[in-house]
């Protein structure tokens, strides 16, 4: 099943409290991403029920006390697996993700600071392959660097502000064709990026 707590950890970390907790879905909540909208609200990227893919948003109070479910949409109703969830603007946010035939798919959605609704805006499908273990990550106002597996690829794509496209780049295949999952990007530089 699907959860989402909260928890309390002061600035010196030397305890960790649980707050609150939402069952949110009551049958399967799998490739789970959170990324927060405002100062109260989320969105959530996973995969539910029959592996499909999922986004919704919710609500937690600043004191962590609460927690709401806002809307759900499901976006894909054949496989939405290896969630990463990026802020693209104000209201704008990318999603790749493994879906139907473990290919590999971006998609924009348009989400409002209130959480109220989710729009999808576009979609591009860049691996027809295998594309699992998806790690997104911001490199400029419309530049955006994705590593996934199974040959340990590393692409880049633009997509501009309000997600209305997304446009493949380039891609170097960095592990010579080999295993390459669990991905994890971080920016080190303006313009270096270290990929676990």
């Amino acid at each position: 099943d699907g959860f989402i707590k909260t928890f309390s950890i002061p600035a010196d970390g030397s305890t960790i409290t649980q707050l609150a907790v939402l069952e949110h879905d009551t049958d399967m909540s799998e490739y789970n991403s959170l990324v927060q909208v405002d100062a109260d609200t989320y969105v959530l990227a996973y995969a539910g029920n029959g592996s499909d893919g999922f986004i919704k948003t919710f609500t937690i109070s600043s004191d962590g006390a609460t927690i709401t479910q806002v809307t759900v949409s499901e976006h894909d109703g054949y496989q939405g697996e290896s969630n990463s969830l990026v802020k693209v603007d104000s209201d704008t946010y990318a999603l790749a993700y493994t879906g139907r035939g473990d290919d590999g798919f971006i998609k924009t959605f348009t989400v409002p600071a209130d959480g109220s609704f989710i729009t999808q805006e576009a979609s591009l499908e860049h691996n027809t392959n295998y594309a699992f273990h998806n790690s997104l990550l911001q490199v400029d106002s419309d530049t955006y660097l994705l590593a996934y597996g199974n040959q340990g690829e590393i692409s880049t794509f633009t997509i501009p502000s309000g997600g209305s496209s997304i446009t493949e780049v380039t891609s170097l295949t960095h592990n010579g064709g080999n295993n390459a999952t669990n991905n994890s990007l971080v920016q080190v530089d303006s313009d270096t990026y270290a990929l676990v």
